[in-house]
Order: structure tokens, then C-alpha cells, then sequence
């Protein structure tokens, strides 16, 4: 079996952020830049928006500022609650759809008792 992956210790705000910059990331506002890190979480931004913005030797790309992946995690989350909508009616239809399908085609061949079990 392989070995387990060693996880880092925990860091603070103030912590990550100095990570961010010892690899490279710009960071302008330091204020701003643990705002966001302490309302979205580390993880959930950096780990998740700065995929690609990284080389392989795990540094920043240069001229890589903070805002643009904080601007990256706005854009998905704007993007989300205007498509979110428009999926469910999506899946609405669809579900409505399938059942007028299935009971067109099955409730024919059902005797009425069995019928009756399915539309109560």
C-alpha cells in the first residue's frame, strides 16, 4: 500500500497569507487578502481557483495577484446562482416527462388493483 500523503500543519490567516507570498503570489492588500481568506477559507479559494496559475515547481506564475483568483472565485459564484436556476427548471421537465412517459406506457398493462397502488 502506498503511503499516506502528509498533510501540513494548520496555519493561520496571517500565516497563509505569507505562504501565498513566499511562493510568489502578488498579494496588494494584506487587510482584503485575509478578509477573504477568513470568510471563504484557504482552501476553498486558493486550493480550488489557483490550479493553473501555479508552474511545476509549485510557485506562482509571475504577475499572479490574489485578486485575480479571488475575481476567478466571484465570477464561478455569480455564474452559479444565475445557471442554478435555469438547471432546476431543467430537471423539473425532465422528471415531469419521464413519469407522463412511464405512465403512458405501464399503466395500460397494470390490473386496476395495481393501479390503484400507484396513484395513491
Amino acid at each position: 500500500m502506498g503511503e499516506l500523503k502528509k498533510h501540513q500543519p494548520p496555519m493561520t490567516i496571517d500565516e497563509q497569507v505569507e505562504n501565498l507570498k513566499n511562493i510568489g503570489l502578488i498579494v496588494d492588500d494584506e487587510e482584503y487578502a485575509k478578509k477573504i481568506l477568513n470568510d471563504i477559507s484557504y482552501f476553498r479559494l486558493i486550493k480550488a481557483y489557483s490550479l493553473n496559475l501555479k508552474s511545476k515547481n509549485g510557485c506562482y506564475n509571475k504577475q499572479t495577484a490574489f485578486k485575480e483568483i479571488v475575481d476567478l472565485y466571484l465570477f464561478n459564484s455569480n455564474f452559479r446562482q444565475l445557471i442554478f436556476p435555469e438547471i432546476e427548471k431543467v430537471e423539473i421537465n425532465v422528471r415531469c416527462r419521464l413519469a407522463n412517459f412511464f405512465a403512458e406506457c405501464l399503466l395500460p398493462h397494470l390490473s386496476i388493483s395495481s393501479a390503484a397502488l400507484l396513484l395513491r
